[in-house]
């Protein structure tokens, strides 16, 4: 999955804390397009569960994650049982396969000490809208 630089100029919303980036229907589904914002760099992806906004890079070794992949992942389960779920929340380290849930930018299931930061993020009338916040856990 590629991503795209969308703009590094931003117009600051009226409440100062987030910044216009992209009417939604301009943000393909499940494509990571990245942004700078403040000198920061950050991946924003719009999926089936929303529009999330994540730091764009791994905690691991600084992979960038706008060339990671999106997608769900394994659930806890009884033995001999697989079960899929959190579908388009998981993005996937491109160098090492790490993941980590795109809503909290927590590692999944802890695999790795560390997280990638998670921002909030807004759609107001159609338009996305980010901030350099970062989302509670």
């Amino acid at each position: 999955m590629t991503a795209d630089f969308v703009t590094s100029e931003f117009t600051k919303a009226p409440d100062g804390k987030f910044y216009k980036i992209a009417a939604l229907s301009e943000l393909t589904l499940n494509k990571l397009h990245t942004v700078e914002i403040e000198g920061r760099n950050i991946a924003i992806v719009r999926t089936s569960a929303g529009v999330f906004s994540i730091g764009n890079s791994c905690p691991h070794m600084g992979a960038p994650m706008c060339q990671g992949s999106i997608h769900g992942t394994m659930l806890p389960s009884d033995p001999d049982e697989y079960v899929y779920g959190e579908d388009a929340q998981v993005i996937r380290c491109p160098w090492h396969g790490y993941e980590f849930s795109i809503r909290t930018g927590e590692s999944i299931a802890g695999a790795f000490h560390g997280r990638v930061p998670a921002y909030e993020i807004e759609v107001r009338d159609d338009v996305v809208f980010a901030s350099l916040t970062r989302v509670k856990r």
